[in-house]
């Protein structure tokens, strides 16, 4: 889908009077010239979201096999991470998919009875993978930090899983329901555009809402994962194994090394989501309440290609810090890489 903004329009509208009726320049084409990229940017956003897609749908389908054909990987905070590498996949199905489309065309929408409806949807469609994804690395977070904090007590998460996975997926849906205020029909001369617009919207309270639900996806998540990871840290840290002599200094240093391998990794997970979602988050937000406006249609595909990458990114952060997932990896292309052996 499209984002249009107020900088990019007003600004296009003074260059020139090869305008459509509605008062904004067109290439020539057909198309306003406020989604007009040149050769090379269409070319970068083609190849980025290429990458992307099979990126993606290696890393988390290899992770999906792993958890569901190994016994050993059938814990709670497992099936969460199944969980959130199935929405990445959906994700790259769905929104990416339809962007790198983008990237080669720019893709009209079509008219008449339900073409609002079928373009709310879509929005719907793009909305909901991500936010269980994230609200799914929350729950992770949450199962972390009862494991460490109580550890001879079963979590609430791990005892109501199923519940807990529904919950999220319920969330996510909700969530993207309340977005459904920022899609809209833009009418360019002839043709028709689904877009996502930010930067037009009038802040009724529905648009607001959509706003606050937006927001409510990506700074929860990030102050709960922020505040239950730094618990779990120092936990980590200040833990004192029992035991004496050499005895406890072995333990000691053992600890010490895992906790500096979950450190590295609950550091890694929540920089790179704010890496990632931050830009988005930040623009959207700031073009809804007409305080700021995007320099250009490349750097509004750039920002969604960042929050589309976490996806993609996800399922090699446990490959780099769980060992079970790296093992498991390393049999599956060992396999796959090891030479037949020659007939005698």
């Amino acid at each position: 889908m499209e984002t249009p903004t107020n900088f990019t329009k007003n600004r296009l509208e003074n260059q020139g009077n090869n305008t459509t009726g509605l008062g904004y320049p067109t290439t020539g084409l057909g198309y306003p010239t406020w989604i007009h990229t040149t050769t090379s940017e269409m070319g970068i956003l083609y190849l980025g979201y290429f990458l992307l897609i099979m990126t993606s749908l290696f890393g988390n389908s290899v992770l999906i096999h792993i958890i569901r054909t190994r016994q050993h990987t059938k814990t709670a905070t497992n099936r969460l991470i199944l969980n959130q590498a199935c929405a990445d996949v959906i994700t790259t199905l769905t929104s990416m998919t339809a962007m790198f489309t983008d990237s080669l065309f720019v893709t009209r929408w079509f008219s008449g009875t339900g073409s609002l409806a079928a373009c709310r949807i879509l929005g719907l469609v793009n909305y909901l993978p991500p936010f269980c994804s994230v609200w799914t690395l929350t729950a992770i977070a949450v199962d972390r930090y009862f494991g460490v904090t109580r550890p001879l007590q079963p979590s609430p998460i791990s005892h109501h899983i199923r519940l807990v996975i529904m919950g999220l997926w319920v969330w996510a849906l909700a969530s993207s329901a309340g977005m459904q205020a920022m899609a809209s029909l833009s009418f360019v001369g002839k043709h028709v555009y689904c877009v996502t617009d930010f930067s037009h919207v009038k802040l009724t309270a529905g648009n607001i809402t959509a706003l606050c639900l937006l927001l409510l996806n990506f700074l929860v998540p990030l102050l709960v994962m922020a505040v239950l990871y730094s618990i779990v840290c120092w936990r980590l840290w200040s833990r004192d194994p029992p035991g004496e002599g050499a005895n406890h200094e072995r333990r000691h240093e053992e600890a010490m090394k895992t906790a500096k391998k979950v450190t590295r990794m609950m550091i890694v997970v929540v920089v790179l989501y704010v890496l990632c979602w931050l830009p988005f988050h930040f623009f959207v937000s700031l073009s809804s309440l007409h305080k700021i406006s995007l320099p250009s249609y490349a750097v509004l595909k750039f920002i969604v290609w960042l929050s589309n990458a976490y996806s993609a990114i996800n399922p090699f952060i446990y490959f780099s810090f769980n060992s079970h997932f790296k093992h498991e990896l390393t049999v599956i292309f060992g396999k796959c890489c090891r030479r037949p052996k020659c007939c005698t």
